[in-house]
């Protein structure tokens, strides 16, 4: 499984080195149906990014052991393909991560992996990464999966939000200041308690009046409905949408949004009054709005799949 690995490179002497965990690795993966050509090639693209992450011309044997058994378990199920972000967890943000890996490299692997494809499916796996390679060495294996919670959060996994915040009130101030992606002198603790209050405010974002996130969609191009949403009041958000003889509840904020479905629509919402009427920028009639925090409004309109998140006042 092994012969086109430089034996040379530090990952390949690390491999020889560590032989009887290896195997055993890779014999698992097999056993669990794993194909040997696609296995091979998992292994030679972990080898391929190596590098990054050897010290001083050496691999960290439990480094080594975690990253091949995240390969090779992503290998095995089949989700070792170029753009799949379980790959890309392994060979693009990983390698980025050197304060992480240096001082907990178990954890870091564990913790990436398990969130990628959450973070890949509702928000930019690219700023994750770009998010926690600013993080600094931890003394506590504990810190690394919230900051990893935080990270997919400011990704724009908006799902995460509620346990998010709290898990960034428990960081350190300079690994919160990082993973939070704040700018030089901003104190992290005055910054959450500030978006804890108006969710739709962040430093740098801008604060004018106007459309500042769409949600939703038709379900044909990706979005969670058939039939046009109109949003009402409600749910454990507040922000609810009825659409499809179902209640969904709209999690948004400045960085990300999801959309959960609650169950069948018990009581269909009563008719839209004077929010029919409400002024946003488009020629089109407004059929529900609900407070989305801050100045914000969602709004949904008569002809549109998606739902508007609209700051009224600045």
């Amino acid at each position: 499984m092994t012969t086109a690995i430089d034996r040379d490179s530090a990952f390949g002497r690390w491999l020889l080195a560590d032989r009887v965990a290896v195997d055993a690795l890779l014999k698992g993966a097999l056993a669990r149906g794993g194909d040997a050509d696609v296995l091979r090639s998992a292994v030679a693209d972990l080898a391929g990014v190596s590098e990054a992450f050897v010290d001083a011309g050496v691999l960290d044997p439990a480094l080594g052991r975690a990253l091949l058994r995240r390969t090779v378990g992503v290998a095995a199920r089949g989700r070792w393909s170029v753009g799949d972000p379980d790959r890309a967890a392994v060979v693009d943000v990983l390698p980025r991560l050197t304060g992480l890996l240096r001082s907990q490299p178990v954890a870091t692997v564990d913790a990436v992996g398990g969130a990628a494809r959450a973070v890949a499916r509702a928000g930019d796996l690219g700023l994750f990464g770009f998010l926690l390679a600013a993080v600094p060495e931890v003394t506590d294996a504990a810190t690394v999966p919230s900051a990893v919670l935080v990270a997919a959060w400011r990704a724009g996994a908006a799902r995460f939000r509620t346990a998010a915040l709290r898990e960034a009130a428990s960081l350190p101030r300079s690994v919160a200041a990082a993973v939070l992606g704040l700018p030089a002198g901003a104190d992290p603790a005055e910054t959450l308690a500030r978006h804890t209050q108006d969710p739709w405010w962040w430093p740098g974002f801008r604060l004018e009046p106007g459309v500042v996130r769409r949600v939703g969609g038709f379900r044909g191009f990706g979005g969670p409905w058939v039939t046009t949403p109109r949003v009402v009041p409600g749910g454990p958000t507040g922000c609810a949408v009825s659409a499809d003889g179902a209640r969904w509840a709209i999690v948004a904020d400045v960085h990300g949004a999801a959309v959960v479905r609650l169950g069948d629509e018990q009581t269909p919402p009563a008719p839209a009054t004077a929010t029919d009427r409400l002024p946003v920028p488009w020629t089109d009639r407004v059929t529900g709005v609900a407070g989305a925090g801050g100045s914000v409004l969602l709004v949904s309109r008569r002809h549109s799949y998606w739902v508007d998140a609209v700051r009224v006042a600045a």
